[in-house]
């Protein structure tokens, strides 16, 4: 009674101009597959692939079922609207509650991390699902490996339950994005994990979590409910969304409840939410370069070059540049969170709106 709810939704706006509104960065093809790709075929072993949802827009629909033809079709749960992850977990809840069963075990997970370690993801999922029959929130946690300020962190209490190498843990608190002073000090104190954004519970236990701390998302969730499986199912759906509040099951419920239990991993795992993020999943030169093709660094260090055409340098230290089909794109790699910015910029100028 196990499913795995595989989120697919999302824009990757941080990874432009790699990831753009037509394909984001989760069906970008990464040396012959795609991150989307990659999470089903780590998942299809746990669960089997007639139990995988993706939940994702209508635009991607047809591209998520050809990069994993074997989902069936009717596992493809469709977004009205992005709306953060809250709305869009609760949606896979009610609709797995109702056509399997309220006890299924999901096991959500963003369409777009890279885990390189995928035995040890495995063992600590099943794990994980153990802890989420007797109804409690799991989270996986990523053992920091430096104090990074792009990830949200999960402070960790007493000891839960042990299995071998294994053990989960109360947890105390979720925190937002530290500045770098305050994430020194969660690497020094060893209490704080990386948040993943991969969890695990029943799908009556995460409804039930929803109805005490959202409801207003819960009341339009019933809505839908009432109507699954009929021809208004999709215009309710529709009109509900509309409706909701952007927002994080993090923010919603996460920091709320009082069932939630964290696992710490090491799986070698990065979300890749950033240019700057690849320097943690791709190897780099001698002068600590991550580079895609042909590259002469002359005094270059540093940098990260993913362009198609060979590219020179000299002199240049911590650069960006990303070739796209149809735009170059240079930045210094301190400005590595601010390419949302750029995002918003060209949607203010019409002569750019075709490069979002």
């Amino acid at each position: 009674m196990t499913v795995a709810v595989v989120m697919a939704g999302g824009r990757g706006e941080r990874l432009w101009p790699l990831s753009r509104s037509y394909r984001p960065k989760q069906f970008v093809s990464w040396k012959g597959n795609s991150f989307f790709r990659a999470t089903v075929d780590r998942i299809t072993p746990v669960v089997g692939a007639e139990n995988i949802y993706v939940v994702t827009q209508k635009k991607y629909k047809e591209l998520a079922l050809k990069q994993a033809p074997f989902i069936p079709p009717s596992n493809v749960i469709i977004e009205p609207q992005g709306k953060n992850t809250a709305p869009c977990i609760g949606l896979a809840a009610v609709i797995i509650s109702t056509l399997k069963s309220p006890e299924e075990i999901m096991i959500v997970l963003p369409a777009d991390h890279f885990i390189g370690d995928e035995r040890t993801f495995q063992k600590l999922i099943r794990f994980a699902c153990r802890l989420a029959s007797d109804d409690f929130l799991v989270t996986l946690g990523i053992t920091p490996l430096y104090p990074n300020t792009g990830y949200g962190y999960i402070h960790y209490g007493e000891s839960h339950q042990k299995e071998g190498e294994m053990e989960a843990f109360k947890v105390l608190n979720f925190t937002e994005k530290p500045d770098l002073e305050t994430a020194r000090k969660y690497l020094k104190e060893g209490t704080y994990l990386w948040n993943s954004g991969i969890f695990v519970w029943k799908a009556k236990v995460i409804l039930e979590e929803i109805e005490k701390y959202m409801p207003d998302l819960y009341r339009g969730l019933m809505k839908i409910k009432e109507k699954i499986g009929t021809p208004q199912e999709k215009e309710v759906a529709s009109k509900v969304f509309k409706n909701l509040e952007s927002i994080s099951i993090d923010y919603g419920v996460m920091e709320k409840t009082d069932r939630a239990l964290v696992i710490p991993a090491d799986m070698k795992w990065s979300d890749v939410g950033s240019w700057v993020a690849l320097e943690e999943i791709l190897e780099k030169d001698e002068q600590g370069n991550v580079v895609l093709n042909k590259h002469l660094g002359i005094d270059t260090q540093n940098c990260i070059i993913w362009t198609r055409k060979p590219v020179v340098t000299l002199g240049v230290k911590n650069l960006v540049v990303v070739e796209a089909d149809d735009v170059i794109f240079l930045m210094p790699k301190s400005h590595n969170q601010r390419v949302r910015s750029v995002i918003e910029a060209l949607k203010r100028q019409e002569e750019f709106k075709k490069l979002l």
